[in-house]
């Protein structure tokens, strides 16, 4: 046998079936320094282990590369080759191409650099400078602030009459609607009156964003009234409907934000200021200076009284204004006691009134509706629900039906006040509480009965 295979051959029999390599281009991670850059060819999944590499550039092959020795794993195997080529012609995007040979099939890729990083983010800031302070202690304040500019790098400086002069700064950060950082700085410059004059020019310059410099100037006048800065935007946030919560189990929570001006950024942030939601802003009709944004809260948010921010970017806000609205209610729930009160029994009224009196209950808010006849009151009805009375830490309310004398006299009606709450359990949902016409006037016939009776009757 030695004769036909030859002194040192080596035969491997195995039940292994042949698969074709795949093949991947590895590039540097990070940035290479030098002429040269070394690049990777991997092969994954072939088998038997045989594989040869080869690398062309434009078609020209190269010899330059290094071919490690196949690695297996499983009934597969691993081979990597590596090649050095000067930066230059890899940076022209030549077709570096990387050629695998295998006797199950052989496979080809393409090796080309990664897209270069994109320039970073550049923004403008909105420059606004103020004589901020009188001069009534023979000094003079100024303020400068420069509002939402990137990057960070930038200088903010005071000049006096085109000489500069010291001052503060502070930076802060911020983000705007589509979640770039942003940085605030302000300037404040303090100086001695006494030898200012109403020619002296204040100029706050600022280096850095997006053009390079911008400069804003303002005039020295004696005894110039404070110039306090202050903002034009008025923000009110409102929570979410009672019924809304109780009954249907969600609701919004409405920012409206009033400008002089151009239209505002409303964003909505949570209690970690983490961006939650950027919602549409929507002009109100009847007002052309006011704007609304919603945002949807569930019930669960709700009751555990979750903090939620409306935040507001304006041109004539230095910083985002932030408004927080919180459920603050504090304590554990308390199920309310419900009673219906039946109509007096004598009125010369057309309508009667039905009332649902809701007492002992925590928190606050209680919504109640009526039924008629096991189906919701519509339009033919009026109902209202008192404002709740706090007395002792828990609240009162009460649940009005107004109907027709005509229609509380039918026999067959039946009127119930549904009550919801929070303390109401999840399989419950409400409190029910029912009266009808003709079961009031049966009630009320014996109770007449009872005390019309001789006492000695009623001893038998």
């Amino acid at each position: 046998y030695f004769d036909y295979w030859g002194k040192g051959t080596t035969v491997t029999v195995t039940t292994a079936t042949s698969t074709a390599p795949t093949v991947f281009p590895l590039v540097p991670c990070g940035t290479e320094s030098g002429e040269m850059v070394t690049l990777g060819c991997l092969a994954t999944g072939f088998n038997p282990p045989a594989v040869t590499f080869s690398w062309t550039k434009g078609g020209a092959a190269l010899t330059d590369f290094i071919q490690y020795p196949a690695v297996q794993k499983g009934n597969v195997y691993t081979g990597v080759s590596q090649v050095r080529v000067r930066r230059q012609d890899w940076n022209a995007q030549q077709n570096l191409q990387c050629a695998v040979t295998h006797a199950a099939g052989n496979a080809q890729t393409i090796v080309t650099p990664p897209p270069p990083p994109p320039p970073p983010f550049k923004q403008n800031p909105t420059l606004k400078a103020f004589s901020s302070s009188s001069d009534e202690d023979d000094t003079y304040t100024a303020s400068c602030f420069a509002k939402e500019f990137a990057p960070k790098t930038h200088n903010l400086k005071w000049q006096k009459n085109g000489v500069d002069v010291a001052s503060t700064i502070d930076l802060t950060e911020s983000k705007n609607a589509a979640g770039k950082t942003l940085y605030n700085a302000a300037s404040f410059l303090t100086v001695n009156s006494s030898d200012l004059n109403d020619q002296t020019r204040f100029t706050c310059v600022f280096t850095g964003g997006e053009d390079g410099s911008l400069n804003k100037t303002v005039i020295y006048k004696k005894n110039q009234c404070p110039g306090c800065v202050t903002s034009n935007v008025k923000v009110v946030i409102s929570g979410p409907t009672t019924e809304d919560m109780l009954v249907r189990k969600k609701g919004t929570i409405t920012c409206a934000v009033t400008v002089q001006k151009d239209e505002p950024q409303i964003t909505w942030e949570d209690e970690k200021l983490g961006d939650i939601a950027s919602n549409p802003v929507t002009k109100v009709e009847d007002n052309g200076n006011t704007y609304v944004s919603k945002l949807d809260i569930t019930y669960d948010e709700w009751t555990r009284g979750v903090t939620r921010f409306c935040v507001v970017h304006h041109e004539d806000l230095i910083e985002p204004l932030r408004e927080p609205y919180k459920r603050d209610f504090g304590g554990n729930p308390q199920r309310p006691s419900v009673f219906m009160l039946p109509p007096l029994e004598q009125t010369n009224k057309a309508e009667v009134t039905l009332t649902c009196f809701v007492k002992d209950f925590f928190p606050k808010e209680v919504f109640v509706s009526w039924l008629v006849d096991d189906e919701e009151a519509d339009s033919i009805y009026a109902f209202n629900t008192t404002e709740p009375i706090e007395n002792n830490g828990f609240y009162s309310a009460y649940g009005q039906l107004f109907v027709s004398l005509h229609q509380w006299q039918r026999d067959d009606a039946v009127y119930s006040c549904v009550v919801y709450h929070e303390s109401v359990v999840n399989t419950t949902r409400a409190i029910v509480r029912s009266i009808g016409y003709r079961t009031f006037d049966k009630n009320r016939i014996d109770l007449n009965m009872n005390i019309n009776q001789d006492s000695k009757c009623s001893l038998q």
